[in-house]
């Protein structure tokens, strides 16, 4: 029996994982004297390493530990769904005008362009599924916004990203 919290990080790095391993298979095909397989052996490292970089930026992404915030994060059709006994709200991917870490560390905050803001616990059940809903912003620095996720507490909120003038008139 597995404890929660190595399950939670071997699941939480499963990609990064899987990319390696998919790296040491191609690194072997390289050494076949088949040409086709070390052909294949280059694609299948490269697509490992891919998957090993973009896994590594997911897992430095989502919370350590086991998630347990309040509430359920849901990406439905362009839309961030955040369903919470108190605070619970939508956003669609194309009307979010400021992302912005709270000053605790611990919400996203999400400004849209109504006026409203959602706030969504960095643990909540499913917000590992955010990477990819910021991903999709235009001009966003990923790099930035996991930095910024696994700093923790600051004197006050910190803007990560801002809709410029130019991709609001696109959306």
């Amino acid at each position: 029996m597995i404890r929660p919290e190595v399950h939670a990080q071997f699941s939480r790095w499963r990609e990064a994982l899987i990319g390696l391993a998919l790296v040491g298979a191609g690194l072997w095909m390289l050494t076949q004297p088949a040409l086709l397989v070390r052909a294949l052996g280059v694609l299948v490292a490269l697509a490992g390493l891919a998957l090993a970089v973009i896994g590594t930026r997911r897992a430095r992404f989502a919370p350590g530990g086991v998630a347990g915030g309040p509430g359920v994060v849901e990406i439905v059709e362009g839309q961030i769904v955040y369903f919470a006994p108190e605070g619970g709200g939508f956003v669609a991917l194309d009307e979010i005008t400021m992302l912005a870490l709270s000053a605790d560390g611990r919400r996203w905050l999400i400004d849209a362009a109504d006026g409203g803001q959602l706030a969504v616990p960095l643990d909540a059940s499913g917000a590992e599924a955010l990477f990819d809903a910021f991903a999709a912003l235009p001009g966003i620095d990923m790099a930035r916004l996991t930095r910024a996720a696994r700093e923790g507490a600051a004197t006050h909120p910190r803007p990560l990203w801002r809709r410029d003038a130019a991709s609001a008139l696109l959306t």
